[in-house]
């Protein structure tokens, strides 16, 4: 019979204008404006880093995948000269406090900053605490008096350093980002770098675990309400919720109210700024 059905082709032009626009996508700066201007002894710009994983994975139907941003920047070569074709913006983070305020009177030795920090995040999460733990130390190491004596003890360096870090990743040889600066900034006496490889040894180790057992139980503790240091988290949201309940649970064995004493603490410190989370899914 005669079929007098209209039929429409659809040009790719015509999908293109169907389909909704890539949605763009978030890295934390894993870079210090200050550490680059110092290291390139300019103050006419300064160069940003990031720490990208290549997402990779199988869909149920069996496809091999790779993320369309992340594959693409693992793809692009470096130039010279001119510029990368690359599209982005600068917007506030979530860690938009950090303490910089040097100790009145300075210190002889050892701490520079009135207020310690300590930084908890896995994987690519390291990213925004490097990029912490880097400005402080170029802030400190711009004032040439502040030095540190070589024959402090263990112990004395434990107590009056700026920085903790405590990383957490699978394994030492796959994916231990930025372990040589690290090397470099606990010999330096900026940086006390606390690690948690999961995959390494039979039992699982994760950074909530060794942030707890640190220092025979008492370094979170410490650090808070002894040293009112503050606190930076980044990372996966599971770990970032681990890490806080983790935390609440060691302030709560210390003050009297517990557990409740424990969240007011914490409400107080998330208010000062003192407790930032920077965490997705």
């Amino acid at each position: 019979g005669d079929d007098n059905t209209q039929k429409a082709v659809l040009t790719v032009e015509h999908l293109l204008t169907i389909l909704p626009p890539i949605m763009p996508r978030h890295f934390s700066i894993a870079s210090s404006p200050s550490a680059s201007i110092l290291e390139i002894q300019s103050v006419d710009g300064f160069s940003l880093e990031l720490c990208v994983a290549v997402v990779k994975g199988v869909t149920p139907h069996g496809r091999s995948y790779t993320g369309l941003c992340s594959g693409y920047l693992s793809r692009l070569l470096p130039v010279k000269t001119g510029t990368l074709p690359i599209r982005l913006w600068v917007r506030p983070g979530s860690f938009g406090r950090l303490p910089l305020q040097p100790k009145s009177p300075p210190a002889v030795h050892g701490q520079y900053f009135e207020t310690p920090i300590m930084c908890i995040g896995a994987g690519t999460g390291v990213a925004p605490l490097r990029a912490l733990i880097l400005e402080r130390d170029a802030v400190s190491s711009m004032n040439k008096s502040h030095t540190f004596s070589a024959e402090e003890n263990g112990a004395q360096m434990h107590d009056a350093v700026d920085n903790i870090l405590v990383f957490g990743c699978r394994k030492k040889r796959a994916d231990f980002y930025y372990e040589q600066e690290w090397n470099d900034l606990s010999r330096r006496h900026s940086l006390r770098p606390l690690i948690a490889f999961s995959r390494d040894q039979y039992h699982k180790m994760y950074v909530q675990r060794v942030a707890r057992e640190a220092d025979d139980g008492t370094l979170i503790a410490k650090h808070i309400l002894e040293n009112e240091g503050a606190v930076y988290i980044a990372g996966g949201a599971k770990m970032a919720h681990c890490v806080k309940d983790e935390i609440i649970e060691c302030l709560a064995e210390t003050l009297p109210g517990g557990e409740r004493d424990a969240k007011i603490v914490m409400r107080k410190l998330a208010r000062a700024g003192r407790f930032s989370v920077e965490a997705w899914s």
